[in-house]
């Protein structure tokens, strides 16, 4: 890892754990750098109960933070072995037979079971799914654990208890040994550049709004005092 990635890295998860800003925006926003990235995580939907708006949001808060490629699809869920949509897959469940949150490192995949988090007209519905990911996602990547107080990933034994906890978001002890975990899985992130960086290292896409635009031209326009080398006959023909 780079020392230039690790710091943007870090940035990131700052600011989803504290709000500290890294402005990509005043330099043109985020971009991947290619072939960084390898494999995949899967959010798998198998039900019905919850929104599927709930996994999507919370495979996006954790790419973002991450810089790890997450995606949401339909599938089915049969214990005790599962087929795997990827090498690590998250399902989200709804069986009364099953426990609220399970995991089984070995094989890369874990659930979460909407069926134990109450009623979805209770008010407290979806959030308890949404805390629940997290922590299903915490637990699939060996991220189980904190130092502080009362966080996402302590002991929780009924469902009222996540109640109490203010944010779905993991403490950044917890987020930071995720990456490491992920590369048993065979799982990488991807390198977050600005769009100015990837502009003067030359792999940046095409602009896709004024900011970018000017970034662009400004990286690309022909000096307006170029340097001029002399033909000496001396050294060459």
């Amino acid at each position: 890892m780079s020392s230039k990635y690790f710091m943007l890295f870090i940035a990131a998860m700052l600011f989803s754990c504290y709000g500290v800003p890294y402005d990509f925006e005043l330099d043109g926003g985020m971009v991947k750098k290619p072939n960084t990235q390898k494999g995949h995580i899967i959010f798998a939907n198998c039900q019905t109960t919850a929104d599927i708006h709930l996994l999507k949001d919370a495979a996006k808060n954790f790419e973002d933070e991450l810089c790890i490629e997450i995606n949401v699809e339909n599938g089915a869920f049969q214990f005790p072995n599962p087929r795997l949509l990827a090498p690590a897959t998250l399902f989200l469940i709804d069986d009364a037979s099953l426990p609220t949150l399970l995991s089984a490192p070995e094989d890369g995949w874990a659930f979460v079971n909407v069926a134990k988090l109450g009623r979805n007209d209770d008010p407290f519905f979806e959030s308890r799914v949404t805390k629940e990911i997290s922590r299903g996602f915490a637990i699939l990547c060996g991220a189980f654990m904190s130092q502080y107080a009362n966080p996402l990933v302590s002991c929780i034994t009924k469902p009222e208890q996540l109640d109490a906890i203010e944010k779905a978001t993991l403490p950044f002890d917890s987020l930071i040994r995720i990456p490491t975990y992920l590369d048993g899985y065979g799982i990488s992130p991807y390198e977050p550049y600005s769009y100015m960086d990837a502009c003067q290292e030359g792999f940046a896409p095409a602009p896709t709004n004024e900011v970018q635009q000017a970034i662009w031209d400004k990286v690309h326009a022909i000096p307006s005092n170029p340097m001029k080398i002399e033909f000496d006959p001396k050294k060459g023909r």
